[in-house]
């Protein structure tokens, strides 16, 4: 049988700790092994994000492929683009298991895995003897115990600039001390003016075009998510990925490990990151493209992140729960759904009502 049956591979999956399913399944995507869901190229569902052309919006969020093993077989889940990392600029095992915890009946994840990264060199080495066949972000962040938090971003961009056609710098994850304070402090705009500086140098001496993404978290209050705008605006950062996972328990969960410390993503986490998603895009005033994450598990969710400003969307979690065939379902779904134009009509159309919180039946 050349590709396993999703069904079974769930099951099988779901009855192991989660690190180590997530490795198998790492190694069986390798051996291309996993579904090869080749998807017609829907023309109204083609995004353009600046120079990056997306066949479709769906793709792989950061947190999948960590350390680049499988960044050269993701299109044959299907997925029109994907991001690696977070990536470190040396090895370091994050932090000590148990660290990842499913919420099955919540359809959620708690991590506090903390950055675990094989290091700078080593994926380096990974880009430098693979292809990816779709769009290619590299995820950067920097180590736990570094002296120096924005010479760690630079160092990642000077080094994985060139293998990348963006480079997200990740300020929200809620499990490396004081890294969701580069948010909101004065290391924000320096951090992202030298980004900015190393991003000219790469595009003049290679002659390659380079985007700059901020990955954020859904945990900031409307200040601090119009000054984060403001500060990308003024530094010229392409696009926004909203958002990351939250440390708000003040969600209904129902599982056994709903009290672990760490950072919740999956369904729960949808509503309050298309909310703020929604509030960033008006704010934004279209000058700044907005990436959906969090909680998609169907075409609706998707839809629904589209319709409250996101440009394309990355998967995770869904497909923790529903296996790599979400992809396919959500795509041909998205189809179905706009025929007769191109998806990009319907970004940010319902952006003022789900600012407030009212999700229309679209």
């Amino acid at each position: 049988m050349k590709y396993l049956n999703h069904l079974l591979l769930k099951y099988f999956l779901h009855n192991l700790p989660p690190e180590l399913a997530h490795s198998i399944t790492l190694k069986l995507i390798n051996k291309g092994l996993v579904f090869n869901n080749s998807l017609n190229n829907y023309k109204n569902l083609n995004v353009k994000l600046g120079n990056i052309n997306f066949q479709h919006p769906i793709g792989l969020a950061a947190g999948f492929d960590k350390d680049g093993e499988v960044f050269h077989q993701i299109d044959k889940l299907g997925l029109s683009h994907t991001e690696i990392g977070t990536i470190t600029p040396k090895l370091q095992t994050g932090n000590s298991k148990p660290r990842v915890f499913r919420l099955s009946k919540d359809n959620a994840i708690i991590n506090r895995l903390g950055f675990p990264s094989k290091g700078l060199e080593y994926v380096k080495k990974r880009l430098e003897n693979f292809n990816s066949n779709v769009p290619l972000g590299i995820n950067i962040g920097c180590n736990k115990e570094t002296t120096n938090q924005i010479n760690d971003y630079i160092k990642l961009t000077k080094s994985l600039g060139t293998f990348a056609d963006w480079i997200t710098i990740n300020i929200s994850s809620p499990n490396t001390p004081g890294l969701r304070n580069i948010q909101t402090s004065a290391l924000l705009p320096k951090l992202l003016n030298n980004i900015n500086n190393e991003r000219k140098i790469i595009e003049d001496h290679k002659g390659k075009s380079l985007q700059i993404w901020l990955k954020i978290s859904p945990d900031l209050n409307d200040t601090e998510l119009k000054n984060i705008i403001d500060t990308s605006l003024e530094y010229n950062i392409d696009a926004i990925c909203i958002s990351n996972t939250t440390i708000d328990r003040s969600l209904k969960l129902k599982s056994m490990h709903k009290n672990e410390n760490g950072g919740l993503s999956g369904t729960p986490l949808n509503s309050q990151s298309t909310k703020i998603l929604a509030k960033a895009y008006l704010h934004a005033k279209n000058n700044i493209r907005f990436i959906g994450i969090g909680g998609i598990t169907n075409a609706d969710d998707a839809y629904m992140k589209m319709l409250a400003g996101a440009s394309i969307l990355q998967l995770y979690t869904g497909l923790v729960f529903n296996g790599p065939n979400l992809i396919k379902e959500i795509v041909e779904e998205l189809n179905i759904k706009n025929k007769k134009i191109n998806i990009t009509s319907i970004i940010g159309s319902k952006a003022h009502e789900i600012s407030k919180g009212y999700y229309p039946n679209e």
